[in-house]
């Protein structure tokens, strides 16, 4: 128990600050504007660059980025990443911390006529209370 607590508490050290999460993803585009003169009419788009965000519902948010933001919300989606990482490894260290301490109480538990365990009750069966889910 005490090396997955450890573990636990080395993962909580590694996590970058939660104030910096950001949900979404970061897309590029090349867009057209239209213009028949433009360069991008025969060539290469206008590049443009959003932080795209799906909200419960379906309906997605874009946030066009300027270049001086692009990094700052990479990584701002690079924490977010990490800190989901982080929760689903807690979450399997907190299970199996949880198995070995059920463990623990049931080797401790007695039964009323004082025997060790999870044994076959000999005692009348109880009954279920009528109403209750």
């Amino acid at each position: 128990m005490k090396r997955l607590l450890e573990r636990r508490s080395r993962l909580l050290k590694r996590l970058p600050p939660f104030e910096e999460i950001l949900r979404g993803s970061v897309v590029r585009r090349l867009l057209r504007c239209g213009k028949p003169g433009c360069r991008c009419a025969t060539g290469e788009g206008h590049p443009a660059v959003y932080l795209s965000v799906t909200h419960t519902g379906g309906r997605t948010e874009q946030i066009s980025l300027p270049t001086a933001l692009v990094h700052r919300a990479e990584q701002g989606v690079a924490n977010y990443h990490a800190w989901w990482a982080a929760i689903e490894q807690v979450s399997a260290i907190n299970r199996e911390l949880l198995r070995r301490e059920r463990q623990a109480v049931s080797s401790r538990r007695t039964t009323p006529r004082g025997r060790q365990g999870d044994g076959p009750r000999t005692g009348p069966a109880r009954r279920r209370r009528r109403g209750m889910a």
